[in-house]
């Protein structure tokens, strides 16, 4: 045990708010670091937790995934990290304890789970990076298979070199655009109008406002245009309002080869599943840190550093919500009304 004073924002009881409480802080185990924590971002998957206990199974519970800091103590196995790093970190409240979760000062990371945050990345930003990241890899090129950057794409059917993100201001399809454009695809994306330049900047080709009544059309008329055919899409939201026009787009093309849509949303039992034609699978984004250790050391110790320090990858824009982890309800209430465009976080 160490002799550092811990405070954590902790869920008492079923729906409760968030209360402060001071606890232990537990020395990292052979393949942890622990965190001193300086940013934590929230999740919508945080409130839903509070408000229908989803996969909490007894209180006080701990929420909150995404976080950075700087390293306070590494365990015994751990090699590339060392006490003082700059680095972010996912929480991993889906397997392990209150120690692990990241709404408090210190946080135990698998070390596997941490990356380092380059100089020209703020702890601010690289608060914002985990869960998207993570769910946004999942998807892309785990459940879609698709070729990583780097990987030459020129040899593949037409049809896979484009692709359609829905809800291109969330903030996995915000970091999903970036990933699918350095993988070599045209990215065809919806979003409000108030974030399509934004969407544009990110690496989007072709953005469309969901509020449109011609939405599926003008995607159709713009892959057309573009000499391509949209047989992989991506559902940032994978509610039926949203699953109904990206089923309706892949369904317009008939070039005949397979076609896919991956969900960020278990399907509901009560919306019906498309034909035979379009093979739906659900991306279960954090099996990206318990189940993949090959991907996951692509992404946090080849790729993304690399990415973040020349500029090829942005971090998610983010506002900060006052009080630290005081703040942290009030966050939580913020996000359950419905925030687009922007992460929201706060500063300990």
């Amino acid at each position: 045990m160490t002799d550092k004073v811990n405070v954590a924002a902790v869920l008492p009881a079923p729906k409760a708010d968030l209360v402060l409480q001071e606890r232990p802080v537990s020395s990292p185990g052979p393949d942890e670091v622990l965190i001193r924590n300086h940013a934590i971002a929230l999740n919508p998957i945080d409130w839903k937790r509070q408000e229908l206990g989803l996969m909490v199974n007894s209180y006080p519970a701990g929420l909150g995934a995404d976080l950075s800091g700087i390293v306070a103590e590494v365990g015994s196995s751990v090699t590339g990290f060392k006490p003082g790093d700059r680095v972010f970190g996912f929480g991993n409240w889906v397997s392990k304890g209150l120690d692990h979760v990241a709404y408090q000062a210190y946080t135990l990371v698998e070390s596997a789970s941490a990356s380092l945050v380059p100089p020209s990345t703020s702890l601010l930003q690289a608060a914002t990076l985990p869960t998207a990241i993570g769910t946004a890899t999942m998807g892309l090129f785990s459940v879609l298979d698709l070729p990583r950057p780097g990987t030459a794409v020129t040899s593949s059917p037409l049809a896979l070199r484009s692709i359609l993100i829905w809800g291109g201001a969330s903030t996995v399809a915000s970091m999903a655009i970036q990933f699918a454009r350095l993988a070599g695809l045209t990215v065809f994306t919806t979003a409000s109008k108030k974030h399509h330049a934004y969407l544009r900047s990110l690496g989007a080709s072709v953005v469309v406002d969901y509020n449109s009544p011609t939405a599926v059309e003008e995607l159709v008329a713009a892959a057309a245009s573009a000499g391509t055919e949209i047989a992989i899409a991506l559902d940032c939201i994978s509610l039926p309002h949203t699953l109904t026009p990206t089923i309706k787009v892949l369904s317009s093309f008939t070039g005949g080869g397979p076609k896919k849509l991956a969900h960020l949303v278990p399907w509901s039992p009560d919306f019906a599943k498309p034909d035979a034609g379009i093979e739906v699978e659900w991306v279960p984004g954090e099996d990206l840190w318990d189940e993949k250790e090959e991907l996951l050391n692509w992404l946090l110790r080849e790729s993304l550093p690399k990415w973040l320090e020349e500029g090829a990858v942005v971090p998610l824009q983010y506002r900060v919500i006052p009080g630290g982890l005081s703040g942290l309800q009030n966050g939580l209430n913020e996000l359950k009304k419905g925030a687009s465009g922007e992460k929201l976080v706060v500063e300990l």
